[in-house]
Parts: structure tokens; sequence; C-alpha cells
């Protein structure tokens, strides 16, 4: 088993994650001393020699490295001055379980909440450090589990590995400590809005219609991922009109499906046409952002996502509940 697979090692090797926004809070640290206590190939640590730090330090767990050795993800000795710089491992629980190395990494998941292994990267960073700028999954948007010390969030729809095609984002944290602070959102350089005002705009499933996925002889299928050809989004679609065999959606399907509504009365090309309105609306609303990245970006380089399931029932519930006259503050929102 490779050491890479093992560690969750991707190294950086493009630029693009330096966005200006990302400089200038790097910059107003005042730190000076770039840190990075997962330093990989070093890349990180020799753009911030290009943009002005005069002295770096790096540590990781791979001796091949050629960096002090240190088991970063049990803890990161503090260094005066600093401001840490890193791209630190990715590895999730079931990744582990499902590549057979969880013997390996098991004692990083004992005793915590974790569910991978960046996570607990994060957290040994902020017990370090006043500021961390950290290249992490962009999934992390989603299971944010403090937003205590968060000051901005860049999504790179462009890509800076060049082994794999992991979307991430750029998380910069600061030593500032209190509720209800405002989170900027970036992609790239462009500033889209407040991580509060997106998440107003969230689905919440009510449950109360008898919704079933992934049974063959529903009524509505979906295509619940961006495809390359950016003329095939996410869609619903009455499921006679989908063009996939019927033999390929199992218990298990997340991609493609098929819903059971079992409601009277429902015009179901009508409902078809209503929850992709709505679904259009809320991916306008919320700049995409809540919805799941999915791996790589479309012909147009925009990052093609995922709509989980959860997120799919409160939308069909929502063009039930409008087909049959009624109205609430979700629609209000939307």
């Amino acid at each position: 088993m490779t050491t890479k697979k093992i560690l969750g090692q991707y190294f950086t090797e493009i630029d693009h994650w330096l966005q200006p926004q990302i400089k200038k809070f790097i910059i107003s640290s005042d730190a000076k001393i770039a840190y990075d206590p997962f330093a990989g190939n070093g890349n990180l640590l020799k753009v911030m020699r290009k943009i002005g730090f005069k002295k770096i330090v790096g540590l990781d767990i791979d001796p091949k490295l050629g960096w002090e050795i240190n088991d970063s993800l049990v803890k990161i000795p503090k260094v005066k001055n600093s401001i840490i710089i890193t791209n630190p491992p990715y590895l999730t629980n079931y990744s582990a379980k499902r590549k057979k190395i969880l013997d390996s990494v098991d004692k990083y998941f004992r005793n915590n909440r974790i569910v991978d292994l960046y996570q607990l990267a994060i957290m040994r960073c902020l017990e370090s450090s006043d500021y961390v700028v950290a290249i992490i999954p962009e999934t992390f948007i989603n299971n944010i589990f403090s937003e205590d010390r968060i000051a901005a969030i860049t999504i790179l729809e462009k890509n800076p590995f060049v082994d794999t095609e992991n979307p991430v984002c750029v998380v910069c944290f600061d030593n500032k400590i209190k509720k209800g602070r405002k989170i900027k959102i970036f992609k790239d350089e462009k500033f889209i809005s407040y991580y509060s005002e997106i998440k107003k705009y969230q689905l919440k499933p009510k449950k109360i219609y008898k919704l079933n996925f992934n049974l063959k002889h529903g009524q509505i299928a979906l295509r619940a991922v961006d495809m390359p050809n950016p003329a095939k989004p996410i869609e619903f679609m009455p499921s006679k009109k989908l063009n996939y065999s019927l033999d390929k959606i199992k218990h298990s399907s997340r991609l493609i499906t098929i819903v059971e509504i079992k409601e009277e009365g429902i015009n179901f090309e009508r409902l078809a046409g209503e929850t992709n309105k709505i679904l259009n609306l809320y991916r306008k609303r919320t700049y995409d952002v809540l919805l799941s990245p999915f791996k790589g970006n479309n012909k147009l380089n925009i990052r093609r996502r995922r709509l989980d399931y959860k997120t799919a029932r409160a939308i069909i519930e929502l063009a039930i509940y409008k087909q049959k006259g009624g109205m609430n503050e979700q629609f209000r929102l939307l």
C-alpha cells in the first residue's frame, strides 16, 4: 500500500489557490513565519517565499519528504508569530475501510466524531495557531463543525491538484471568536454572498407526503448529478422520459433514481416542471453552494453538483404542495 494512499496525501501543484482575498488575509495577519505542519512537497511554503515570507517552517510525518518529522494529526507544536498555510490529508473513515487501510489510521478516528482526517487536522491547526489558511474538501461547507473562527471560504473551481479531481475550498481562520459573524463566501476571486444569507434558503423536508426513492415503478425520475455536458444538469422528469435502464436502479443508487409518490390527484407532468422551477431557483438563490460538489467540472469549467435525496424530497414536497394550492414560508423565501 502506498504511503500516499495511507496518509491521504494530495500535493498542491498549482498556485491558483492563492486568490487575492486569501493573499490579503495572509498579509493582514502580520505573521512573520509561514508554517505548514503537513508540508508535503513544500509547494505552499514556496509560494509564501514568493510573497515575502523570509522564514518558513515545515513538518511532515513522511520521512522521505525531508522535513522535520511530526505527526501533526496528534499535536502541532506552536511557532510564535506564525500563520499556518496548509493542505492537510484527506481520508474518510468510509474510504479507509473500503481501501482496507483502516488499521493504519484507526487511531485518529477513535474517541471523536470526525469522519475525515482533514477535520482532525483543522482542529489541531486551530489549537496551535491564531491564523490558519487550509485547502480542504469543499464538502466542509455543508459540514462546518464550528463557525466561530472562520473569516472566509473560497471555492476553487479550478483544480489546484494534478492527481485528483477532489473539489476543494480554501478556508481562512482568524483568532476572533464570536457568534453570528458574517463569513464571506467567494468563488475563486469573486465574492458571492455571506454564509448566513445562503443558509437561509436551505430546504428541509417536512415529510408530509409519502415518497419512496429508488423504486422502479415510481412516477418521477431524477438525474441527481450535473453531467459534463452543460445541457444536461440535475433534472426531474416523468419516469417514462428517463433514458436509462431501470435494471440499474438499486437501493443504493445516488445519481439516478425514480421516486414513487403516494398521493392522489397529482399531474406528474406538471409536477416535474414545477420541481425543476423550484430546483433552478434554489440553485440561483444559494449560488449552488449548498449542493454537494461532484468530481470535476463541466465543459464550461463550472463545478458539477449533486442533489442529495433529502433536499430532493423537500423540493418534491414543495411542488406537490403548490399543485394542491398551498403556499408556505419556504416558497416566500425562494
